[in-house]
């Protein structure tokens, strides 16, 4: 039998946890870590929320700095929220001269051009690599997702606007297991960073590494394998001859291959080239007509990703790719994803015949 001695102890023990567990709200908070910078130079703010004992996201909060609010984020699971886009500028320069402005920052930046395209009228994406990139998606085993970085120029409205894929929201969402924060200042400090858009609330590193639209649908470890060759160099010639054919909708924007593996990225155009159903599917115009209807330019979704991976030949499936960039979509409706129903099908048919003889 206890003695009365251990029962207070043990009632002591369950009165403790208990308070630690239904703690006073007062507890919990905002935390925001000090930014140390030279005078001039921008820095990234990053807010962590916490419940009464761990971390809670999914927090509104805003920044003020001198009394004045600078902007508003919502805490992510891990106390950061990522969104896919970063607005860069907006200016009253036309389409060409942008263009060739921002080729020249990105290249004073250190960033080589890898292909450049016009998947709309109005708009051209640009898409740069360097050595950092290259080594990040050497440390992968399917890295060479994220060995591009896209930015995209779209003339609209009499203004132009500069954006790029965050490359913090793609090293969550395609599992690179390195640091793309540095790649992110960079491209900042070249091309500017006005304010992260596309989600209204933002993702998580949590669940943006877990990604899928909804049950059933793919995640970024269910790719659509598209074909399987006797070695490396077999599966490079297949997709290189592929994307030379002329006549269909697939036209090669970039190849970077990544270094110390048998592993390169192709850039894939998509524009219909006749009036075929098939071909409409998967055109570019079209499919942003229907998801990139509201808000700033989101071009640069494009281009499509083909992965040569040793002998194997894959790209992201589209129901996972098409979501993790616009989260925001709903499922129905004008602009909802049931309006791209056969798309997904259509573009891993299209991929799959890039690579028949």
């Amino acid at each position: 039998m206890d003695s009365p001695v251990r029962k207070v102890v043990r009632v002591s023990v369950l009165w403790a946890a208990l308070f630690c567990l239904f703690a006073p709200v007062a507890s919990s908070g905002v935390i925001v870590d000090d930014v140390w910078g030279l005078k001039g130079q921008e820095v990234m703010l990053r807010a962590e929320t916490r419940g009464k004992i761990f971390a809670k996201g999914g927090e509104l909060v805003e920044f003020f700095v001198d009394g004045e609010s600078i902007g508003k984020t919502l805490s992510g699971g891990d106390g950061v929220a990522y969104k896919p886009f970063v607005l860069a500028s907006i200016n009253d320069r036309g389409l060409a001269e942008q263009t060739q402005a921002t080729i020249a920052a990105l290249e004073n930046a250190g960033f080589t051009v890898a292909g450049q395209y016009g998947p709309l009228p109005h708009a051209n994406v640009i898409v740069v690599t360097s050595p950092e990139l290259q080594t990040i998606a050497a440390k992968t085993e399917r890295g060479g997702y994220g060995a591009a970085q896209r930015v995209s120029v779209t003339e609209r409205n009499g203004k132009t606007e500069v954006a790029f894929v965050d490359p913090l929201y793609i090293q969550h969402a395609y599992r690179l297991d390195a640091d793309m924060q540095a790649i992110h200042d960079s491209l900042s400090q070249a091309l500017g960073n006005m304010e992260s858009f596309g989600s209204e609330k933002g993702l998580s590193a949590k669940k943006l590494g877990k990604y899928h639209y909804m049950v059933m649908m793919q995640r970024f470890d269910d790719p659509s394998e598209l074909g399987s060759f006797p070695d490396h160099e077999a599966a490079l010639a297949a997709v290189e001859r592929g994307l030379a054919r002329e006549g269909d909708a697939l036209t090669r924007v970039y190849r970077i291959d990544i270094p110390g593996k048998q592993q390169s990225v192709f850039g894939v155009g998509m524009k219909a080239s006749g009036a075929s159903e098939d071909e409409l599917d998967i055109d570019e115009a079209h499919q942003l007509s229907i998801v990139d209807f509201e808000g700033y330019s989101k071009v640069a979704y494009y281009p499509y990703e083909v992965l040569v991976n040793g002998n194997e030949v894959e790209a992201l499936h589209m129901r996972f790719r098409m979501a993790v960039h616009f989260p925001d979509l709903s499922m129905a409706g004008e602009h909802g994803f049931t309006k791209l129903m056969s798309a997904p099908g259509a573009t891993e048919d299209a991929l799959e015949a890039l690579l028949s003889e």
